[in-house]
């Protein structure tokens, strides 16, 4: 980026109100901008010195809201004399021209280069079809796509498909898809690999289930059309189609026909990278793929247009949290997957890294095993449900200030879902009530099995709290803290775990809330009838209200039968090189790395 470009994003944003003075002063330092500019400059912007973090290890963390126009970072730069302002003026029309352009020349500035991704360690697999696992849906969206994605606004919007049409009654789905989509493996996509991935998503995964439940038939009526008959109208088909965690990812019907419910371990995609190698321990490498159909216009959250700006995306598996973080300041990774919201104030005073608070966009969660002898008693689940201090475990696990909100919903803002129903229920901490409902149950003293991480320290931190908490209400309990790969493996064994702890990603839609979505299919197996009932009214009905008073029902029901208990809204950290730019605020279902670029290529 050129010394004009930051002094004219800087200005932008110090006008929006968003930059506090000492982040400006900060980025004012780097560029070298006189004083006079430097006080119109804070003139427009709003926030106090106060309102900043201090040193002091005891002061809580401060959200800085996030800026969409502030996508390219500052380089340093040497220090030189200020432009006249008619350099400014004479430079600025070809700045502004290089600016707008769609797509990049092949000497492009923004083009090329190897991006650096230290992950929490290894995805469980990287086959989209199988998990729900966060880290499978954020490498696996660079290399699969969907038939529809969620654009900037979070409705569903085609990807794959070129336009889709429903009959009148809601059961008749008729999908044109786009013409010329190559896979990586040089072929076309057809409706016959369509179809062929539906089948196979539909087997596996629980939304899937759910629709394939309803469905009379589903066929290639030609290359380039899917028809899909429900026996019932099916509102939210397009929601499901949406999704990335556990979504229908479209591969090509030769792998799908040789495939079974177990993971695939041919990765072919239609995305903008293609895998190149996973060496498990090592790295996951992936690599622009040339023949990648884009979509025309603009990039539109996670449709749209895609640049491929860097040559290679490499992801290295980095378990322990302070190595990540220690290899972000020594500039070895240029983007670091899960930091603790502890690491804030230390890595945000590091001048080569942008460091943001995020907006909510998880709830960390326990979810019980309805299957297991012991969660199996409602009175059990209830008492666990009674004792847990959530205040305590979320100021252990996430830091408390504006990292963390109290609240029972279990859909987030901006959606327009969020609910109160069965606040009743929420945050007891009472270990005397959790006791007699242990002694209502007859509880004998068998060991509950919790299943934790370390890998993610958030989790970890939550699961200490909570195990002390049980022992305090009279619960005994066996912890049991292993990799992720492994949490994700044992939690779809129905004898291998009481509790295990996560925490669950932003949904636009609560179809999509894993134990809601995949009732009875998610481990857990929340099984209640009558959730169940309001479940399929919110899926079927495309009227909103009628869907919003299903909703509501159906998280009353969550906290009247205890399928898990949720903690509290949560914030993380992004960390990121000033060297990338195109930074986003576009979190919550995965970071879009093809529309990065390296400012030093």
């Amino acid at each position: 980026m050129t010394r004009l470009e930051s002094l004219e994003n800087l200005a932008r944003v110090a006008d929006s109100a968003t930059m506090t003075r000492r982040a400006l002063l900060k980025r004012t330092a780097v560029l070298g901008v006189t004083t006079p500019a430097i006080a119109a400059l804070l003139s427009a912007c709003e926030t106090d010195d106060d309102d900043e973090p201090v040193d002091d290890d005891t002061a809580d963390p401060v959200d800085e809201p996030d800026d969409d126009e502030d996508e390219e970072e500052e380089e340093e730069v040497e220090e030189e004399e200020e432009p006249e302002v008619d350099d400014v003026e004479e430079d600025d029309e070809e700045e502004e021209a290089e600016d707008t352009e769609d797509e990049p020349a092949d000497d492009d500035d923004r083009v090329g280069g190897q991006l650096i991704v230290a992950t929490i360690g290894e995805p469980p697999t990287l086959d989209q079809h199988q998990t729900t696992a966060s880290i499978t849906a954020e490498i696996g969206y660079c290399i699969y796509e969907t038939l529809f994605a969620y654009n900037a606004d979070w409705e569903p919007s085609p990807l794959l498909a070129e336009s889709y049409e429903v009959s009148d009654d809601g059961t008749e789905h008729t999908f044109a898809l786009r013409e010329g989509v190559m896979f990586h493996n040089g072929d076309e996509m057809t409706s016959d690999d369509v179809v062929a991935s539906i089948e196979r998503w539909g087997d596996i995964a629980g939304v899937g289930q759910n629709i394939m439940d309803v469905t009379e038939s589903l066929e290639a009526a030609d290359d380039y059309t899917v028809e899909w008959m429900t026996s019932e109208p099916w509102g939210t088909i397009l929601v499901a189609l949406s999704n990335n965690t556990q979504g229908c990812a479209i591969f090509p019907a030769s792998i799908m026909e040789e495939a079974t419910e177990e993971p695939i371990n041919e990765f072919i995609g239609t995305g903008p990278y293609r895998l190149v190698e996973h060496t498990p321990d090592v790295h996951i490498l992936l690599e622009r793929f040339d023949d990648y159909a884009n979509r025309e216009g603009e990039p539109d959250g996670y449709t749209g247009s895609k640049h491929q700006y860097l040559d290679e995306l490499e992801f290295i598996p980095v378990p322990d949290e302070a190595a990540r973080v220690s290899g972000a300041q020594a500039g070895d990774y240029h983007i670091i997957m899960e930091a603790s919201n502890d690491q804030y104030e230390v890595l945000a005073d590091d001048e080569n890294l942008r460091v943001e608070i995020l907006p909510p966009a998880f709830w960390d969660v326990f979810f019980v095993n309805w299957e297991s002898p012991v969660m199996g008693d409602e009175n059990i689940r209830k008492a666990f449900q009674a004792c847990l201090d959530i205040e305590s475990i979320m100021q252990s696990a996430r830091g408390g200030g504006d990292f963390v909100e109290l609240h029972p919903g279990f859909m987030l803002p901006p959606t327009p879902w969020v609910s109160e129903a069965g606040e009743e229920y929420y945050n007891i901490g009472d270990p005397d009530l959790a006791a007699e409902y242990l002694e209502e149950a007859g509880y004998d003293g068998t060991p509950v099995r919790f299943l934790a991480t370390q890998e993610y320290q958030v989790m970890y931190n939550a699961s200490v709290v909570a195990v002390q908490n049980m022992e305090d209400a009279g619960f005994e309990v066996e912890f049991d803290v292993v990799d992720w790969a492994t949490v994700v493996e044992r939690r779809s064994q129905q004898d291998a775990w009481d509790i295990f702890v996560t925490w669950h990603g932003f949904v636009p839609d609560p179809s999509q809330i894993t134990f809601v979505g995949q009732m009875g299919a998610y481990p857990g197996w929340w099984t209640d009838e009558e959730a169940q009932e309001h479940t399929l009214e919110m899926l079927q009905d495309p009227d909103i209200d009628a869907r919003l008073g299903a909703w509501d029902e159906v998280q009353r029901r969550a906290y009247e039968t205890v399928p898990c208990v949720k903690l509290g809204n949560a914030s993380t950290i992004a960390v990121w090189s000033m060297d990338v730019g195109g930074y986003t605020d576009l979190f919550q279902n995965g970071i879009p790395y093809w529309n990065l670029w390296l400012e030093d290529e």
